[in-house]
């Protein structure tokens, strides 16, 4: 039972089922947890502003549920990367992975957020989307799409964590970041009378928390995580070659 509240998983040695298990764990609330920043804010709306909002905010879940999907899907796959690099001991090129992990998913997620910022309204039609409720979907889905970047930040710290062995911290503040979304989804509804966009807010706001600790995180107790201005300077090398084969 021990073993359950370590914060790091030694995924090289000692019994392979029970690192597995301690490690997948974790990793099973956190997909979950990712899940309830929508179902907070859906909850939330209901009540207080009613059923139209309520209508707005489910027609936009599953643009959401589709950025979600995505940020976790580039986190865990460089996340693949930096676990191969930290498994063979190779420090610098697990270094020289994150580096590319940071300008590769930076690019990648602005592209995203441009594209589907510029599109957003066309996607919400094609997907259907009465025209009673379309301009508060469009309000509440846009600023999540705009701040794409915390989420994708989270995630690809999130990846990198886990691939050293550590589902743990993630996980709790990802906790952390669900509770304060919920307060906030509160705060900016009732208090400042933000509507739908108080909702998109507050779930922008408590991803933004959870990507600062986890960075705050890497920066104090992961130095191995940690690349130098080199590890930026080709490029081309970032990545192992290898991986352009994959």
């Amino acid at each position: 039972m021990k073993s359950l509240f370590k914060t790091k998983t030694d995924l090289l040695n000692g019994n392979i089922l029970k690192s597995l298990l301690v490690f997948a764990l974790p990793l099973f609330f956190s997909n979950i947890f990712q899940q309830l920043y929508n179902t907070a804010d859906t909850v939330i709306v209901g009540h207080i502003l009613g059923e139209t909002s309520l209508a707005a905010v489910g027609a936009s879940a599953v643009i959401f549920e589709l950025l979600i999907g995505f940020a976790i899907g580039v986190g865990g796959g460089f996340g693949i990367v930096a676990a191969r690099n930290h498994g063979a001991g190779n420090q610098d090129l697990l270094k020289r992975t994150v580096a590319g992990a940071v300008v590769s998913g930076g690019l990648l997620t602005v592209f995203i957020s441009v594209v589907a910022s510029v599109f957003m309204m066309s996607i919400l039609r094609l997907l259907k989307t009465p025209e009673n409720i379309i301009n508060e979907a469009y309000s509440y889905i846009s600023i999540l799409i705009a701040f794409a970047v915390v989420l994708f930040a989270y995630n690809l710290c999130a990846g990198l964590l886990r691939a050293i062995g550590n589902s743990v911290m993630p996980l709790l503040f990802l906790i952390v970041s669900s509770v304060l979304n919920i307060v906030l989804d509160i705060l900016f509804i009732t208090q400042f009378d933000m509507g739908v966009s108080g909702a998109a807010a507050a779930t922008v706001v408590a991803q933004g928390i959870s990507a600062v600790l986890c960075l705050v995180y890497i920066f104090k107790k992961c130095p191995e995580l940690i690349p130098r201005r080199e590890h930026f300077r080709n490029i081309s090398a970032l990545m192992p070659r290898y991986t352009r084969n994959c």
